[in-house]
């Protein structure tokens, strides 16, 4: 591994490249060939920079006013996890530096992603019409993987309740530590009771939904599957069938950000049931309200499972119209939201804030359902509201008190 790392600390990939055929790679204004190098600066950061480039091309690049998608047109990294061409470019900055172009990713590479690389000279802004502008540069760069022992695991699936909607509408999978910045594409799979691959169950995306840390991966099913009287759903039907069993797999092959594959694939069985049609109604809910003087948590609990990702932050509660700190925890399948105060309950009268965002796992929201029928025959509000429920926290003689009486 030392001597791994002491190779790759000043270049750890270089490539000329003159497409596809075996002639000498064309010369740049500076009679240098045009390369892509792949730099490691630290052990947590490296660079992506085009080699070659004359004084002149780089004096007009640092005096260009390019705009995000012109730098992207003209020097673009993306992930190689899939075929598609549509993937989106890994974010980050470019700079002329050192005398070459450089690319520094927002966030850092990670070992063992195999990235792809592609500048487009003729897209430089300079002015000159020589032939090597004519040739693009293509090619991979990867940082080599970490050697140590796979650590990382899918510690949840959600919704966690053993029964979903058929017409459920995302999952959550939860990690035990920083994945890559690769999507779920060949790495999840749904089967049904039978072992059988469902078809098409998931919305093909050209972005990554992960959370800010990149341990929680949201996979969606897709909604032309799910919403009636959608062609796709006409055509195929939904996913989720109520009534039969499915499996969601998660195979070992997905990396975490150390390169490292899982340290063992994951299998989360549960049954479809009947869908989930209806506008979220915050009136059939369940306060349960705490002691003053204690850090009891106040507990609400629903009729039926909401996002379990939207339940962190779509609930909030106030006093005299200043938010309450507190920790949120969720159990019961998503049945139950559960929040603790960083400080000692006073009492009072309290309000409990549902935000508009908030969603059961069939998307439904307080006020409007997902089905796009119940909308379009005019029969329910077609903007989701927010909702404030209030609540009262008494201290412990006076809860006694009401009790006796």
């Amino acid at each position: 591994m030392t001597r791994i790392a002491a190779a790759v600390t000043a270049i750890l990939v270089s490539f000329c490249v003159s497409g596809c055929h075996s002639s000498p790679p064309a010369a740049s204004h500076s009679d240098t060939p045009l390369r892509i190098e792949l730099k490691q600066i630290s052990a947590d950061s490296a660079t992506v920079d085009v080699v070659g480039l004359s004084p002149g091309d780089l004096s007009a690049l640092s005096a260009s006013t390019l705009t995000p998608d012109d730098w992207t047109a003209l020097f673009r990294i993306t992930v190689s996890d899939t075929d598609d061409a549509d993937r989106p470019a890994v974010l980050g900055k470019y700079a002329v530096s050192d005398g070459v172009l450089r690319f520094t990713p927002r966030f850092p590479f990670d070992p063992g992603q195999r990235y792809d690389v592609r500048f487009d000279p003729a897209r430089l802004p300079s002015t000159s019409a020589a032939t090597w502008r004519t040739h693009i540069i293509s090619t991979s760069v990867v940082l080599p993987a970490t050697e140590a022992r796979a650590t990382t695991r899918v510690v949840a699936v959600f919704p966690g309740a053993e029964e979903v909607p058929e017409n459920l509408l995302r999952m959550y999978i939860a990690f035990s530590a920083p994945m890559s910045l690769g999507g779920a594409s060949g790495h999840v799979q749904l089967l049904d009771e039978r072992e059988r691959v469902v078809e098409d169950p998931f919305l093909p995306l050209d972005v990554d939904l992960w959370n800010e840390d990149r341990t929680r991966y949201t996979v969606l099913f897709d909604p032309g599957r799910v919403k009636r009287g959608i062609l796709p759903n006409e055509e195929m039907g939904r996913a989720l069938v109520a009534g039969r069993r499915y499996t969601l797999v998660v195979d070992d092959a997905w990396r975490d950000a150390a390169g490292q594959k899982l340290a063992t694939p994951f299998r989360r069985a549960f049954r479809a049931g009947p869908p989930a049609d209806h506008a979220l109604d915050p009136q059939a809910w369940r306060i349960e309200t705490p002691l003053a003087q204690t850090r009891d948590p106040l507990i609400v609990t629903f009729p039926a499972a909401l996002d379990q990702a939207l339940l962190q932050r779509a609930l909030a509660v106030s006093l005299n119209s200043e938010r309450v700190a507190g920790d949120v925890q969720t159990d019961n399948g998503e049945t139950r939201w559960l929040f603790s105060p960083a400080a000692p309950w006073r009492a009072g009268e309290y309000q409990l804030h549902a935000s508009s965002i908030l969603e059961d796992v069939a998307g439904n929201r307080i006020g409007r359902p997902f089905e796009v029928d119940e909308l379009a025959a005019g029969r329910l509000r077609s903007e989701a509201r927010s909702a404030v429920l209030p609540f009262r926290v008494r201290d412990a003689s006076a809860a006694q008190t009401s009790r006796s009486r």
